[in-house]
Parts: C-alpha cells; structure tokens; sequence
C-alpha cells in the first residue's frame, strides 16, 4: 500500500556549533514511500528526521531527562508555589496532560524510525554497504531509544512498529516492550560501524554501535533491577551484555577527559577573557578548569544544539533544560553582573540540602590521592550561594557556600524552595563580551550575553537571548557511566576505580554499596537518578522510598521567606503510583476504551499548592 507521508527533512548532517550544523535547515515535505529515499542523500535526510525529535521546545511537558531529574533526591521542584515543577518532585500532577508532549515526542520517533526501516531499501544506489547497514542501525537505536522513554515513564504503551497501521493499539505489555527494544538494540550493535564522531565530524552526534552498546547495558541493568529478572525479554543474557560492554570500553576509543568539571560550559574561556575581576569566575580560575568543548571525548551519545535558527517559534534547538534549571531573574539580573557566569531563567530543580549534606558526609569519609581532602565534584557541580533577601538591600539571609570563591545571588521575591544551591551541569551561561565584536566599524560595547556568542563570534543568530543561545550538549550516555555499569555488571572494581581516580579518591573494592555512592555522586544532575533508584529497589520500591524521604529537616526560601521543608510521605506516594506517570488523558478518552489510567493518578493526587501540603 502506497503511502503519504510527511516528515521534517532537515539538511545536513553534522552537529557542529562554528560550520554545518546538525538541523540546520528545515522543509516540511510530503513524499510517498513508493519513491522516498531514493538516494543515499534522502536516506540521510529520513535518518535525520528521526533525530529532530530528540529536540523539545518545553521539558516540563516533553522531556524524560526532565521529569526524571525533578523527580529525584538530587533536587526539589521549585519555580512557584502551584507549578508543575513543585507537583513533579512530590510525584503529583497539575493536569493528567502535562506528558503529553513526551508521549507524542515519542510515538513522532518511533514513527520516523518505522518509515525508515520500512524504505531504506528504496534506495536505488548506495555508495557502500556499511552506509546501508549504518542507516538501518541508527533506525533502529532511535527507535528502541523512544520506546524506553515511554516504557519507563507510563509503564505498557502500544507497540508500533509498523507504519502503515493505523489501526487503535491496546498497551503491550512491559516485557513486550524491552523484548522490542532488546532487538532493536541489538540489530542496531550489529549494524552500526565501529567508529565514534568527536567535534569537528560531520557526523557528530550520530549514534554509534558503542552508544547501543551501552544503551543495552543501562536498558538490561534497569530491567533486570526493577522487574527482579536475569535476563531482558527474547533471552538477551547477562554474559552477552558484558561481552557488549567490554568491547564499548576497550575498542571505541571513548575516554574520561582529565577532570570531570571540565566537561560542563561553566569552565568555557570566553567568560574569564575579560580585564575586569567581577566578570571572572574565581572557582574555575582557583582550580585550572578548562572546558573540553562540544562532543569530548567522554560523550557517547548526546542531543546537540547550536545557535543558528533559534526564535522564539523554533527554541528546541537551544538547549531548554538549562534554561529552565537556571534561577530566577526576578530580583537579580545577569546583565548587572550578579551570579556571573551564570545566567537566568524559570528557577526549576533546585539542588536539595538533604542531597548536599549525604555528599559532604559521604566525602569526608573517603581516603585521597594526590594531597586532595575532599571530593572536587561536589563544588563542582552546584553552585552554592549567599542568598540576599530580595526585600531589604544588603540583608543575608543565609549562607549556604561550599567554597568562598562562589557568587551571590539575591532570590526570588515570589519563587518557592529556593534552598541557596543550583546545580551548575545544566544551567546557562554568560560572559562580558563587546556585543559589537562583528561590527568593526562601530565602538566597542561591553554587556552580558551567552558565552557561545563570544566563542562562536562568525555565527550570527536570529535572537540574542539566554534563552535561545544555550549550545550545551544533553549528554544522555557518557563513558564514566559505561565505567560503572561495566563494573556493575561484573561485580569487579576496575572501572569503578578509574572513574574514582580522576577525582583524586583512592581505589576500594568492589560492592554495590561503592557502586550506587559512585554512581550518585559521579552522576549528580544528569538525571540518571532516578532510574538508578528505582532498579535497585526491584518492585517493592522500598529502598527508592526510603531515599526519597530523606528530603526534610532542612529550611529553604519561599517568596524570600526562609521557611522549614514540608515533611511530606514521598515513599507513600512513589508506591501509589508503583514509579509510573499519568497516561495523557487525552489518549486514554481516544483509545474506545483500550486505555485504562496508572494506578494512583486519582484527583487526590491533584496538586494545587505547596503550602496545602504542610
């Protein structure tokens, strides 16, 4: 049956910010699937189609990396006292639709990956066999990448793998699900070619056969762990992911960077090239950091982002995570200078005191190397601040700094569980810059933008916004990770240690114990958290409830009220709903019945006010 279809072809595939961009230019097509691809370009151009749905303009109703990350004992909700972000942490809802945009996000992927499976073999010619092999592989990673996304966040969903069904599915079940995704994964490991794309590539950005590989051992882990099973769906075993994991970490050439803060655009250049000493942030100064820069060498797989095409129709291509994670700018702006280098926005995921104090606890416990004392990643990964009341100038009202060379903050007069510490992975990022660099003919300017104006000075964008010039990377997979998972999987110390060493902590051996403290502190912020805590909690969810509860005892601003946290039942909750979010309401009342809700989403679930639940 001939088939319409209409896709996003987007052109050219190269990620990098500074030439060819990843998504670079955009016309919505309709071909029919008798015809397209017909050549190896328009194979590119389907594949890449797949890949424009990685991208989200909103992440509190489309993102998994955001609903994960909010959801966990890393952060609080924050932004104000009814928002989503505050129903997200405490596992409530503010409307049964909110994840509909992740739903559909998805099922657009997963669609895209289906047409593309579907006619790869309409092309007439290609120039070698492993670029065949190589688009069918990253078909079928993408698509085993969205239907994860949707089975760990609504649990059984339709099983579509077939485009020209158009049919109603009822919710496969869970193990249906992993069994399509082991497979797909596991034609993707075959099929993909054994190389990565670094910076400067212009396929960077692609999934390769390493980042399935270990994608499989994260989908097996998790499966496993929280199911209480040996082995994924369709005999996929143990051994076989190990022997997958091996070959991830001795032949793909992937590798830590030297420091682990160095991965993370607050060390950028371009922030402290300035001559005067408030735009220079001391932190990076006082510790040699330096960024490694788009697509490093730890960076398996990721989304990209870049300036170019940016409005405020199309933000997607921004990186709107940060922009979200980043504070308020209600009562301390960016452009004064204050909190430099950081920048603004919507005051989501505050870092949570309950999280810091297990992390300087869990620190000073350990044995260094090197003359160190205490783990570098904690300050090195949140920004703690002396908050300043927003009511009366020069007020502190209180201060929460892990180390002194840290900037203040002056909080929101109206933002809830403000709690002095953002993290600093995900957040914008500015600098002093003359905003008249690309105009030699007029007088230097000086003001604060994003740093990658600065950095990537030929590029000129639609909007200069914080909000729409964030090019960070997403980083979904990066090879510590690969580290810990190998060790997981192995019960064996070695990369454990490897990713303990670069952060000056001396070797130990091997338990799980080591393995989740490892991986809570490595990992902080990247919104693997929460996944983590529910596989090795298995189904009774204990262990993840237990952790959850710990977010108490501690005080935090609300509307620049210093104000003790709510001791609210997160376990009681969490088991309510067995780990699982709302079916869109949207799709249930279209399913004719197939759909029925998750258990726990009832109206008393309904959040309305942070302050309803003290």
């Amino acid at each position: 049956m001939k088939k319409n279809i209409a896709f996003i072809i987007l052109f050219t595939i190269g990620f990098c910010t500074s030439c060819s961009d990843f998504l670079d230019s955009e016309s919505l097509t309709t071909k029919s699937t008798e015809n397209f691809p017909y050549t190896e370009t328009e194979a590119n151009e389907l594949i890449t189609g797949i890949y424009a749905n990685m991208l989200f303009q909103d992440p509190e109703t489309s993102s998994y990396f955001y609903l994960a990350q909010l959801a966990s004992d890393d952060c609080l909700g924050g932004n104000l006292e009814a928002s989503n972000n505050c129903a997200t942490n405490f596992l409530m809802y503010t409307n049964l639709n909110i994840l509909h945009g992740l739903y559909a996000r998805c099922y657009r992927q997963i669609n895209r990956a289906n047409v593309a499976i579907e006619t790869l073999d309409n092309v007439e010619k290609w120039s070698s066999e492993a670029e065949q092999n190589r688009c069918f592989g990253e078909a079928h990673f993408l698509r085993a990448f969205a239907f994860n996304e949707l089975v760990q966040v609504f649990g059984g969903v339709p099983l579509r793998t077939d485009s020209r069904n158009m049919e109603k599915l009822p919710r496969a079940s869970i193990d249906e699900i992993y069994e399509q995704i082991g497979s797909d994964l596991k034609n993707a490991i075959e099929l993909m070619p054994d190389r990565i794309y670094l910076d400067g590539s212009p396929m960077v950005g692609h999934a390769t056969k390493y980042a399935a590989e270990a994608f499989m051992a994260r989908v097996f882990l998790f499966y496993t762990g929280r199911y209480g099973k040996t082995e994924l769906p369709g005999g996929i075993t143990k051994a076989q992911v190990i022997q997958w994991i091996d070959d991830c970490v001795n032949n793909s050439g992937h590798d830590l960077v030297s420091d682990q803060r160095n991965l993370w655009p607050y060390t950028n250049k371009a922030s402290l090239d300035n001559d005067i000493e408030k735009y220079k942030y001391q932190y990076v100064l006082n510790n040699n950091l330096e960024w490694a820069g788009l697509s490093p060498i730890e960076t398996v797989f990721a989304n990209k982002h870049k300036l170019k095409g940016n409005n405020w129709t199309y933000t997607w291509f921004s990186n709107t995570v940060s922009q979200f994670y980043s504070p308020s700018a209600d009562n301390s702006k960016a452009e004064d200078g204050e909190g430099y280098p950081f920048g603004r926005g919507w005051g989501a995921g505050p870092v949570s005191p309950a999280m810091v104090n297990e992390w300087k606890a869990w620190s000073a416990q350990q044995s260094y190397l090197n003359g160190a004392t205490e783990d570098p990643r904690l300050a090195g990964s949140i920004w703690s601040y002396r908050a300043l009341d927003p009511n009366n100038a020069g007020s502190v009202l209180f201060d929460r700094r892990l180390t002194p060379d840290e900037p203040d903050y002056t909080v929101s007069y109206r933002y809830y569980e403000q709690t002095g510490y953002h993290q600093k992975k995900y957040i914008n990022v500015v600098s002093y810059q003359n905003i008249n660099a690309n105009d030699p003919g007029k007088e230097p300017v000086y003001g604060i933008r994003s740093f990658a104006l600065q950095l990537y000075p030929e590029i000129t964008v639609d909007v200069v916004s914080q909000s729409l010039n964030n090019i960070a990377d997403l980083i979904h997979i990066r090879f510590a990770d690969v580290l810990l998972m190998q060790s997981e999987l192995k019960e064996d110390a070695t990369g454990l240690n490897r990713v303990r060493a670069r952060s000056s902590l001396a070797p130990i051996a091997y338990s799980l114990a080591a393995i989740k403290n490892e991986r809570r502190w490595e990992l902080a912020f990247e919104s693997i958290r929460w996944w983590d805590m529910l596989r090795w909690s298995g189904p009774s969810l204990e262990e993840a409830g237990e952790a959850l509860n710990k977010q108490t005892g501690f005080t935090l601003l609300n509307a620049g009220v210093e104000v003790p946290m709510v001791n609210f039942d997160y376990k009681k909750r969490l088991k309510e709903t067995q780990g699982y979010w709302p079916i869109p309401q949207t799709e249930i009342d279209l399913s004719d019945g197939l759909f029925e809700q998750n258990p726990g989403w009832e109206s008393s679930a309904l959040f309305s006010s942070w302050n309803r639940l003290q």
